[in-house]
């Protein structure tokens, strides 16, 4: 299938109020991924496996969930402690993205230490570069902080 074809068959199923899962094992992934992408950005909590298998090819498992349950902030400098934190305290959201390179990693872990001591636990972090290429300038290396949470419990039972 390509891309369209798997948006609309994704959106039928989560129309259908049950969460999306395929297990596949083509060689052309990058329609199925660049479909999950959508909904990742439509803000549903999207999960992506890739396994091995007895025939040694990678078996691709997606799963999505049929409602949009995540948050996603780039941090900036003027952003807040409290307004992010504020947003997360929707009940119906269970995971939070929250990212930022420089000085605002600082938001970040401020955010994450807030977070964790709610509820809500560290799933996965990553640690990178982003590199900008400016004109008349050297590169410039700023390092990323991205953190993933998830809800470990319901926020009325805090």
């Amino acid at each position: 299938m390509q891309k369209l074809e798997w948006v609309s068959h994704i959106t039928n199923v989560l129309n259908s109020d049950i969460p999306f899962s395929v297990f596949i094992v083509d060689e052309n992934k990058a329609p199925l991924l660049f479909a999950c992408d959508i909904f990742r950005r439509r803000n549903h909590d999207v999960r992506i496996n890739i396994q091995p298998s007895e025939t040694q090819k990678a078996v691709l498992h997606v799963w999505i969930s049929c409602r949009p349950v995540t948050l996603e902030f780039t941090v900036r400098r003027y952003d807040t402690v409290s307004n992010i934190v504020e947003q997360m305290t929707d009940p119906y959201v269970e995971s939070v993205t929250v990212r930022g390179c420089g000085m605002v990693t600082n938001t970040v872990c401020a955010v994450v230490e807030h977070a964790i001591h709610s509820g809500w636990f560290v799933e996965k972090t990553f640690l990178s570069t982003l590199t900008q290429a400016l004109p008349a300038q050297p590169k410039q290396r700023n390092t990323a902080l991205h953190v993933v949470l998830r809800r470990g419990s319901l926020i009325c039972t805090i």
